[in-house]
Formats: structure tokens, C-alpha cells, sequence
């Protein structure tokens, strides 16, 4: 692999020349994308993968049977990325050897009150941990005033509630939760921040709690703002499902820059063709309203 702290543009990793499974290549970017921002318990990447992971994601991608079947049992997912993204890391917790799985979206009560569910309980290497899953994709000028493509949705606010949800097993109601459906003590926060952070282009003011090494694209309200200066390259309007690796595609699917002008809202992969006949994401642009 590339060096992804060097590149900050994790579309290049050397990983995307050869996985060509969609959901393969999706839950790879679960596992070893750079966190968006530090929430100060992240999972490392060497710990999710384990010793043999990237040798059986290339298994799972020379045959992703086993991964479309288990999709497939838990489809349809809504349009909504989050679930089908816990969904892969599910199926990743139950099959990698050096896991396991002890709940999953494991609910917390106080008088007959929802507090909230604890993503996942796994052991790794037989260390407990609870982890908290978030994907986002957040755009602006500015570090801390960085938000989605729906506006209410902030960084600011999202990263306060990843902290309030990883101490939710701290709880007493929490600690009582694990007592009575016989899981493991005082499992250690974790969690897994995956996504990009989009900013004009020549941006290089990054504040706490972002990363700094995290996978980044370009920020843009008007198309007048981005350069179009590569004539080889083409674009791909991409579906909210298929946001978590970079783009590889058929020429059919692609677009030309009169046709990706059009789009007044989105998030677009720009590409280039590769020896495979596809064609492969470079960068990604947020085109905001």
C-alpha cells in the first residue's frame, strides 16, 4: 500500500488497483481508511485487520459469496449508508479469525427509555472493546464550521455525540446491560471514523479534531471554482450507497464535464482510466448549494 499519510488522498492507496468487488472494496475502506476526524480512541488499522486481513479480503474478492450472501439476507438497507456500513463490519467481526463478535446494535434501557445502542461489543485479540461506528462526509471553508450535504448535519455536533456514545456501557444502566446479557466487563471505548473532509482547493488550515492525514477532497459551490484543467479525466455522479471506497466504473456510467456542470448538488468522483478498462476515482469534489 501507499503511503496514505503522505498522500492525504486515500483514493490512491495502491489497494483500489486490486480489489474490484463493490462491497469488498467498501468494507476495505471501513478497515483501512484514515479517520476523519480524532475522537481520541481510534481503532487502529493494524488492529482491525489483524495478521491475515488483507489476505482474506483478497480471498473475499476473488469469491465475495460469502459477503453479497450475507448483504443480502439484511437488504434491503433504506439508502441509508450507516446501517449498510455496520452491516459489513459485522460481517468482518463474525468472520475475521482474530475477532469476536458479542453484540451488535445492543440497546440500553433506564425506566423503559431508549438511552442509546452500543454499536458493536467484540473482543480482539480477547480485549474487549465497545465501538461506535461513523461515516461522514463533511464540506466548507472553514475547519470547525464543517457540515453535509444536509446542513444540520455537523462535525461539531457529530463528534460531541461519538464521545457521549462511546461512554454509553459506562453507564450504570449500561454496566447493567452487560451483566444481564452475559458480555464481557468493561469493554474499552473504540471507535471507527471513516469519511472525507472537503475544502477549497489550496486549503491547508486544519484544526483539532480533525486529522490531518485524513482522506481529503475538494470543496466547491460553484463549478466556476474548480479547475477542469485535465482533459483525460471523466466524472461520476456518486449514489449516497456509494460512498465509501473510491469509484471504479464502467465508461457507460461516466460523464463528460458539460454533463457533470448540470449537477447542482452531490459528491463527484473525478477519473481516470486505468489497464483494467475501468474507470478509477482520483479525487472526490463535494459540490455544495
Amino acid at each position: 500500500m501507499t503511503d496514505i499519510r503522505i498522500s492525504m488522498n486515500y483514493a490512491l492507496d495502491a489497494l483500489w488497483w486490486k480489489l474490484t468487488s463493490q462491497p469488498v472494496r467498501d468494507l476495505a475502506s471501513l478497515l483501512t481508511a484514515p479517520p476523519l476526524w480524532q475522537s481520541g480512541c481510534e481503532l487502529s488499522v493494524r488492529e482491525l485487520l489483524g495478521e491475515h486481513g488483507f489476505r482474506y479480503l483478497l480471498a473475499l474478492d476473488a469469491d465475495p459469496t460469502p459477503l453479497t450472501d450475507y448483504l443480502a439476507q439484511r437488504a434491503p438497507f433504506g439508502h441509508r449508508l450507516g446501517i449498510y456500513a455496520e452491516e459489513l463490519l459485522a460481517f468482518w467481526f463474525t468472520n475475521a479469525p482474530h475477532i469476536k463478535l458479542h453484540a451488535y446494535n445492543l440497546p440500553v434501557f433506564s425506566d423503559g427509555q431508549t438511552l442509546g445502542a452500543a454499536d458493536f461489543v467484540v473482543s480482539l485479540n480477547q480485549q474487549p472493546y465497545h465501538i461506535e461506528l461513523a461515516c461522514k462526509y463533511y464540506g466548507g471553508d472553514q475547519a470547525q464550521n464543517l457540515r453535509g450535504l444536509n446542513p444540520k448535519d455537523t462535525l461539531t455536533d457529530k463528534a460531541a455525540k461519538l464521545v457521549q456514545q462511546s461512554q454509553l456501557l459506562h453507564t450504570p444502566q449500561g454496566k447493567a446491560t452487560l451483566t444481564a446479557q452475559d458480555l464481557p466487563e468493561n469493554p474499552l471505548p473504540a471507535s471507527i471514523v471513516r469519511g472525507i473532509g472537503f475544502f477549497p482547493q489550496g486549503f491547508h488550515a486544519f484544526e483539532p479534531p480533525l486529522n490531518p492525514y485524513g482522506w481529503r477532497g475538494i470543496y466547491i459551490q460553484d463549478w466556476a471554482e474548480y479547475g477542469f484543467e485535465r482533459q483525460e479525466v471523466r466524472y461520476h455522479l456518486l449514489d449516497r450507497m456509494a460512498y465509501l471506497a473510491p469509484a471504479r466504473v464502467a465508461e457507460t456510467e461516466t460523464l463528460n464535464e458539460t454533463e457533470i456542470r448540470r449537477i447542482d448538488q452531490g459528491l463527484i468522483a473525478v477519473l481516470e482510466l486505468r489497464p483494467d478498462g475501468f474507470w478509477h476515482e482520483i479525487e472526490r469534489i463535494m459540490k455544495a448549494v
